[in-house]
Parts: structure tokens; sequence; C-alpha cells
């Protein structure tokens, strides 16, 4: 099984998710933050992204005759290269694009859900804008918003943060024909 596959699978996107806090966590906290998914489930699909190498096993504790887990995401294993998606049809791609929007939209509606919203106090927002940017400049602009990622993913979770998930897709628009530069 590739890289894609592994990831893009619907529970174990979800579990990774719940990782990218950069927290450390026990399959029983995971359970905790995904109730919808069977413990059956969740055990096996953990075991699968172990075996993959995309979670670690950090820590066994002993509990009561049995081993628990701590598991801990290895963040190069998730992230996706050119090389890894270079090889996917066109087909694939739509794939994986469509379950990547429909887990926003999913996120979205979770949200949705609650009693009280309120976009601006809560920090939700979407929007689409174009920027006309020559290649390297675009280039300049992903170092950049790299930086703040990085920045900020430093955070650990105290009851004074919210853990916010941010999508980014990025793509050409061609209008004619794209220049280069």
């Amino acid at each position: 099984m590739n890289k894609v596959d592994i990831i893009m699978h619907p529970v174990r996107f979800k579990i990774l998710q719940v990782f990218l806090d950069g927290q450390s966590k026990t399959a029983k906290k995971v359970a905790k933050e995904l109730k919808d998914v069977p413990q059956a489930s969740l055990y096996r699909q953990l075991d699968t992204l172990v075996k993959a190498e995309v979670l670690i096993v950090t820590e066994e504790n002993q509990i009561r005759g049995a081993v628990e887990k701590v598991y801990s995401l290895n963040v190069p294993a998730v992230n996706m290269t050119n090389d890894d998606v270079k090889e996917l049809t066109k087909e694939e791609h739509l794939q994986y694009f469509l379950f990547f929007t429909a887990q926003v939209t999913s996120d979205f509606e979770t949200y949705l859900d609650n009693n009280d919203i309120d976009f601006l106090r809560d920090g939700v927002g979407y929007r689409q804008i174009a920027l006309h940017l020559s290649d390297t400049e675009f280039l300049d602009y992903v170092k950049d918003l790299r930086k703040v990622y990085e920045k900020y993913m430093q955070n650990t979770p105290a009851i004074n943060r919210t853990k916010r998930i941010i999508s980014t897709i990025t793509m050409p628009k061609k209008e004619g024909e794209l220049k280069h530069e």
C-alpha cells in the first residue's frame, strides 16, 4: 500500500487529524476524540499506521496486565512529496481531492452543529482569493507561509488554546496560456 492510500483512508485520515497538535496519545485518548469510530476499527487502523511508520509507538505502559501504547505522529512520513503523487492517475487525484474536500466539509458541518456559532469569535472563515505571482514570487509566498505555520505548530494544547484545523488548496488558474518567468 502506498503512502497516499495509507493517509487518505477515511478512518486513518481522521486518526491523523487527532495527532496534528503534535501531542502523543494513547488509543484511549484517540477514541475519546473519535467517538464515531468503533474500537476494533480504531485499533486495526492504528496498527496499520504503525506498520506504515506514519505513527510511532513512543511508550509502552503496563496497565493491569495489558500494554498501553502511546503513539506519536511521524511528521516526515505524512508529508506528501511530489514523488508520492506524480504517479497517480487523473482519476486517483480526483478521488483523493474529493475525499479531502469531503473531510473539510464534514469538519465544517460538525462546527455548524454547535448551538452557539460565531464566525468572528471562533475564528471561522472561508474565502478564495487570486494572487498574480511569478514562479519566484510564488515560491517566496510558500516559504513565508511555511514559516508562519512552523511558528505556531510548536504550541502545545492548553486551556486557553483552541485546536484549529487549517486547510489549504493551491492551484494555478489557467486564463488563456500561463506565462512562466
